[in-house]
């Protein structure tokens, strides 16, 4: 599912608050002198290689939302501007956070200190702090998270034209999109024939998605309490040993060794494009083949499409290598 949103004004591309944008009276923005997006794009604030952050249009309606099952989809960003409505970014395969998730991040970002940043920052452009996180605005300061791989920007200046149906839409809603033929190229737009180029990709330096982080999110913990629990009960007389040499989770039985790989995206394609390499190089790289039989397990919390089933069977059988794939929920997905 595409959708289209507002986020507020702001001149550090949305890396803490500037105090820049023009907004109606009745917005918490006016209100407050901040938003909650304006952290948005803080990409040295990282959890396990994720992103998290806050989008009104998903705190409106959000508990309806996830009620139907809409945990993910694409959001594109715009802004409104004296020069018009401005489109900002793309952001695929963003996951809407459930009440247990954004509690667990916000306390991640007050261990870390980010949080009491986040208030200084507040102070620094004379905003209302006690607004952060206010349940009769926002009950969670966090609410979406993404990878910053993920994150398509659009050129400087790209501004909706007459005519352009976001020209419409006023209020900090999540719309969902029917219009993708006439929204304009990113710098990443993905082509779907995928054809090649004679000329080196184009550089383009006035933006950067930051570096990967180095934790865990709280959801790969999640994850991984989860999966404890169930193979307690299908190994009860097995060793279970989390973080052994970066390994996730190792099971020894007598006979086997099952490795296991977690990774929290609701996309099983890129679960599989992330886990099968770390699984083979933790299996084969550095040490002697096991004398044991070995099972390599990538763990995601979706079910495979036909798609992913046609690759991991051509994986298991045409290369004989010893993939499989688990399916872990967490805990408010059960």
């Amino acid at each position: 599912m595409s959708y289209l949103t507002r986020i507020c004004g702001n001149a550090s591309n949305w890396q803490y608050p500037t105090k820049s944008a023009a907004e109606a009276p009745d917005t918490f923005y006016s209100q407050h002198g901040y938003g909650h997006e304006e952290w948005l794009f803080r990409f040295e604030w990282q959890i396990g290689g994720w992103q998290y952050g806050f989008l009104q249009g998903v705190n409106k309606g959000w508990e309806s939302r996830l009620a139907r099952g809409e945990r993910a989809g694409d959001v594109v960003l715009y802004t409104l501007t004296p020069q018009g409505r401005r489109y900002v970014a793309r952001i695929r395969h963003i996951e809407f956070l459930d009440d247990a998730q954004g509690v667990a991040a916000l306390d991640h970002y007050k261990r870390l200190g980010w949080y009491d940043r986040m208030l200084q920052e507040i102070d620094a452009v004379n905003g209302d702090k006690s607004g952060l996180g206010n349940g009769e605005w926002a009950p969670y300061v966090l609410n979406v998270r993404f990878r910053p791989e993920d994150v398509e920007w659009y050129p400087p200046n790209t501004f909706a034209e007459a005519g352009d149906p976001v020209q419409q839409y006023n209020r900090y809603q999540l719309i969902e999109l029917n219009h993708e033929a006439s929204l304009p190229e990113t710098v990443g737009t993905r082509r779907p024939a995928r054809t090649g180029q004679i000329l080196p990709p184009t550089q383009d330096s006035y933006f950067t998605s930051g570096g990967s982080g180095r934790e865990c999110s709280p959801e790969h913990g999640m994850m991984q309490a989860a999966l404890h629990e169930e193979l307690k009960i299908e190994f009860p007389e097995s060793n279970i040993v989390f973080e052994e040499n970066f390994i996730d989770v190792t099971v020894t039985t007598e006979k086997e060794k099952i490795l296991f790989e977690v990774k929290s995206d609701f996309c099983t394609r890129r679960v599989l494009r992330l886990a099968i390499g770390q699984l083979l190089e933790y299996a084969y790289y550095w040490d002697e083949p096991s004398e044991k039989a070995v099972r390599l397990v990538a763990v995601g919390r979706t079910r495979l499409s036909p798609e992913d089933e046609r690759y991991l069977k051509y994986l298991t059988e045409k290369l004989n290598l010893p993939l499989e794939y688990r399916r872990v929920r967490l805990p408010s997905e059960v």
